[in-house]
């Protein structure tokens, strides 16, 4: 689902730099593999959430390989790309999956096709499986990743820090809610699967504390959506919104797992981010961006200690002002003209792109 976001807010940026461009995103799986695309995502969903460990080895195991990793049944998705490009006739292709890119790669190599292929990482991360000899372009989240593709023989020229996108929603500045009576305000989200804290005793504490107001974004998940809807005086609980942004400004600290997609989101917005202790490594990765950065916080994974945890933080206004100011000199760093700038280079600077 991240993947699939800084799909979309990649293609706005690319019609408001063009607005006579046509783009079209397209999901891979679901254009490959219709028939069990869902179970593809179900099955990765399961491993994440129960088998963090095996996936975790798995990733590890991967990055040791090198760059121009292999994907399985390459010869099937080589003849699905084929299809969709010869549909589409895109002028250039950017990819937000390192599945995509190294499908794409592969098929500039065996094809000697010159699409332009721009890869944009949507972690705070080097992998390899980034890394495809036919890339055109690298959008990276962080100066400190263009370093280290660098140093794993990536030509720099090729690397542009542009971070990792997200809806230009999350920069529209709104005045906070002033309903609250002076109350200080907790976002609480669990990415796209709803993955959230399950023992009573933390939202029991969190409840507990006067001086706070706090509101849950459940996502999808509709289970504990029931378990906690009407429960607490304190604790707003909201499900399914296209309106994240909206809560995420209106708040003083957002608690998050550290997904790429969420703390860009949380940087775009102005706002530190309080993270869950990360299980995949992929997160770890991001939780080392965000103490670097001074713009937030690991919690404890006990549920009572990290609600007081909590607490605390929130009442430590010189510890919020310091992390809200981090924030805004990171966001900064950031150059909104990259896009602009890349799709001139590769020659569709007025003409199509294509955003798989």
């Amino acid at each position: 689902m991240g993947h699939y976001s800084a799909a979309q807010s990649l293609a706005k940026q690319v019609k408001k730099v063009n607005p006579q461009a046509e783009v079209v995103i397209r999901d891979l799986f679901e254009y490959a593999v219709p028939s069990c695309s869902d179970r593809v995502y179900q099955a990765f969903g399961l491993m994440v959430t129960h088998c963090s460990s095996a996936y975790n080895t798995y990733y590890n195991r991967m990055e040791k390989k090198g760059p121009d990793l292999r994907p399985v049944f390459l010869p099937y998705f080589l003849k699905k790309m084929k299809q969709l490009l010869e549909t589409e006739k895109p002028d250039a292709v950017l990819s937000t999956l390192p599945l995509c890119s190294q499908i794409i790669s592969w098929y500039k190599s065996r094809t000697g096709d010159k699409i332009p292929l721009i890869t944009c990482i949507t972690d705070i991360s080097s992998h390899s499986e980034w890394i495809n000899a036919n890339t055109d372009c690298y959008l990276v989240p962080s100066r400190n990743v263009r370093t280290r593709l660098m140093e794993k023989g990536v030509d720099g020229r090729k690397v542009c820090v542009y971070g990792i996108p997200v809806r230009p929603e999350f920069d529209a500045k709104e005045e906070k809610n002033v309903e609250n009576d002076g109350k200080k305000q907790i976002l609480i989200m669990g990415g796209g699967l709803g993955i959230l804290p399950e023992n009573p005793a933390f939202y029991e504490e969190l409840n507990g504390c006067g001086h706070i107001k706090v509101t849950v974004i459940t996502g999808k998940n509709k289970e504990i959506y029931h378990k906690l809807y009407g429960k607490y005086e304190n604790i707003e609980v909201i499900g399914y919104t296209d309106e994240v942004y909206r809560y995420m400004q209106e708040a003083d600290v957002v608690i998050s797992k550290p997904g790429g997609i969420t703390l860009f989101e949380t940087i775009h917005s102005g706002t530190p981010i309080l993270v869950f202790e990360p299980f995949l490594q992929q997160e770890i990765n991001n939780t080392g961006f965000i103490i670097r950065n001074g713009i937030g916080i690991i919690l404890k994974k006990n549920p009572e200690i990290c609600a007081r945890e909590i607490d605390k933080i929130m009442k430590d206004d010189t510890l919020l002002n310091s992390m809200k100011h981090n924030v805004k000199q990171l966001k900064q760093q950031y150059d909104q003209g990259v896009i602009g700038r890349i799709l001139s280079y590769v020659g569709c600077g007025s003409e199509e792109a294509y955003v798989v």
